[in-house]
């Protein structure tokens, strides 16, 4: 068990020091307002999204993450949005309020492109009194203590409609604030910006009543791994998508692969997914779930094969 620890322990502060920080959720075709602001209003109808991901079910420590956000277009032209979410990784406990902005450009009747502007507060808060952390002997960790920051950040993105397809590129964060320095001041924990470029479409099949629906999200952090998620879905008759994704990844064959459903009735989304580890931590765990509810505002019965139902 101890050996478990020390292994998270060092993940962690190498995750926070050298790599990834922000979640990585499996849901990113519907949850794509929190990575990029230009999504704002995009919809045509206020949105409400709340989420849930336990990761690395049976790791002590492993990260869970919750999240909510909504969004709603201001007119024919605007968009605001907010998105508030918790992750907590082992002694780590983060929160993140972001407010988003976002101005649309009608090309024509089917194309659209949205570029946005988020403001964002950042809580990070560490707990060192764990006493298997401490008995670790690392010089980076402060004995008995805590540790808190409150930071301030801003991020851009932009996001494109052109019929049944959608791409999208952004930046959520993009100052690299100093968020912690162990005591011999020989490592400095950084925020570092997290770039994403995401892209889908939905296919319509026989009679209309089957559509594929690919989708990919791709993740680029400096002193990090290249993440590459790619989606196929099947939805039938408008309501019922079943999918699997494919996680680029890790240190073997690839980082996971997922498995999804997800169910529309009227305005309710409802949304539940499994992650199988392929990479070494296979052995340490029994994978991630992920559970969604999107609510969609709207006044009357739509056609919901519009594509914004589904992204």
């Amino acid at each position: 068990m101890r050996n478990i620890i020390f292994t998270l322990v060092f993940m962690i502060f190498s995750t926070v020091m050298f790599a990834q920080q922000e979640a990585h959720y499996t849901h990113f075709m519907y949850n794509n307002l929190s990575i990029n602001p230009a999504v704002a209003g995009s919809k045509g109808h206020p949105a409400l999204l709340a989420l849930y991901r336990k990761q690395w079910i049976g790791f002590e420590g492993a990260p869970e993450n919750k999240l909510v956000s909504f969004h709603t277009p201001l007119g024919k032209r605007v968009g605001l949005g907010l998105t508030i979410s918790n992750d907590k990784i082992g002694i780590s406990n983060n929160w993140t309020g972001s407010m988003a902005y976002a101005y649309r450009i009608q090309i024509d009747e089917e194309t659209n492109v949205q570029v946005g502007i988020q403001g964002s507060m950042r809580y990070f808060g560490l707990d060192f009194r764990n006493q298997q952390i401490r008995q670790s002997g690392d010089p980076s960790i402060v004995d008995n203590s805590t540790d808190e920051k409150y930071l301030g950040n801003v991020g851009a993105g932009i996001y494109m409609n052109v019929k049944q397809m959608f791409f999208g590129a952004s930046v959520p964060h993009f100052f690299p604030n100093t968020i912690g320095v162990d005591n011999t001041s020989q490592f400095s924990a950084v925020e570092v910006p997290h770039f994403y470029v995401m892209a889908g479409a939905l296919i319509p099949l026989a009679n209309e009543s089957i559509a594929l629906r690919p989708s990919a999200l791709a993740k680029v952090v400096k002193n990090a791994p290249f993440d590459l998620d790619l989606n196929l879905s099947l939805v039938f008759n408008k309501s019922f998508i079943v999918g699997t994704s494919y996680r680029i990844g890790g240190d073997g064959i690839g980082d996971s692969v997922d498995f999804l459903i997800h169910y529309r009735m009227n305005n309710i989304g409802l949304g539940l997914s499994y992650d199988y580890t392929l990479s070494e931590l296979n052995d340490y765990n029994n994978g991630s779930i992920e559970a969604i509810v999107v609510y969609d505002f709207v006044k009357e019965q739509v056609n919901i094969a519009n594509p914004r139902f589904f992204f």
